[in-house]
């Protein structure tokens, strides 16, 4: 696995790959597939390596899985904020801003003959979609996954609910907090996060460095507001999209998911008889990469390989 920060659209971006780097280009032999995965929110890759590592075992090795992180989600190191070219320090990144961040992203980095594999989870769906509508995108993709896509009525849902009504209320006075807990020592927060995170969330060990990552308070506040933006933004299902593309589309919805509930894929799929559209039967979660990773990875990977096999 490799990671770093690359200048992406303006701002410092965390770029985690397994397989050739992003700077390697493809190989020179075999398939010209490549897979790149969004995130949702929180989009720091470091929550996804394990996912990433998982889909990765079961491809070809020549296919490379990049996750890109959301602009703004993760820190650069202080030698790198006060590049002139670099707006890492920006205090808001709406959606739209991540979308043209994803944008920017694939045509600087992505060599025009990949045969893109777009796999987006929660918000990244959503993203993925809207990235169907650049034509020198769309005609590289052979497939999007979407992972318990959070692409309609999102503040209608138990979650969006919640979230607006009391999470985002207290927004404030949890970034405050945050900022207390950065003064403490690294041992100290690794070892409340374990405790609190596998309390409340299912935290465990390998994820206390993307949680630390996450309460610095400049990424938590634009994490916030990446949320606000999205109960305000995703809203009607954009079916004409949907339909110009669902032959490309494999979606996968929770059985228990209080971001998409089950009558979303059921609307989904009465809308659009075609598309393939399945609701959970394993139990994973909405943030599966807390507990689930490794299973979703086998999962995701294996349909990514049929999908190459059919598509040669």
């Amino acid at each position: 696995m490799q990671q770093a920060m690359l200048l992406c659209n303006g701002v410092q971006t965390h770029v985690m790959t397994e397989g050739r780097w992003v700077e390697e280009g493809l190989s020179q032999t075999g398939s010209k597939d490549l897979v790149i995965v969004i995130p949702g929110n929180p989009g720091i890759p470091s929550f996804y390596s394990g996912f990433i590592k998982s889909l990765k075992s079961r491809l070809p090795s020549e296919t490379p899985v990049w996750t890109v992180g959301h602009a703004g989600h993760v820190q650069p190191p202080k030698n790198l904020c006060f590049m002139s070219e670099d707006d890492s320090d920006k205090p808001v990144y709406t959606l739209q801003d991540q979308l043209e961040h994803k944008v920017a992203f694939i045509k600087q980095y992505v060599p025009k003959d990949a045969k893109l594999h777009l796999v987006g989870h929660s918000i990244g769906s959503w993203c993925i979609l809207q990235l169907l509508k650049d034509p020198e995108i769309a005609k590289q993709v052979v497939r999007c996954y979407l992972l318990f896509p959070t692409i309609e009525r999102m503040a209608e849902t138990p979650n969006g609910k919640f979230l607006t009504n009391f999470v985002l209320r207290a927004a404030t006075l949890i970034v405050f907090l945050a900022w207390i807990f950065s003064f403490f020592p690294v041992v100290l927060q690794s070892i409340l996060i374990r405790i609190f995170g596998g309390f409340f969330a299912g935290v465990t060990n390998k994820s206390i460095k993307p949680v630390r990552q996450l309460l610095e308070p400049p990424v938590l506040d634009r994490v916030f507001k990446l949320a606000q933006d999205e109960m305000v933004k995703v809203r009607e299902r954009d079916d004409e999209l949907i339909s110009n593309y669902e032959d490309k589309l494999w979606v996968y919805y929770g059985a228990t998911d209080g971001w998409t509930p089950q009558n979303y894929c059921t609307e989904l799929k009465a809308k659009h008889p075609d598309i393939n559209a399945q609701i959970c039967k394993r139990g994973f979660r909405h943030a599966f990469v807390l507990t689930d990773e490794v299973e979703v990875g086998k999962m995701v990977g294996d349909i990514i390989s049929e999908t190459m096999s059919n598509n040669p």
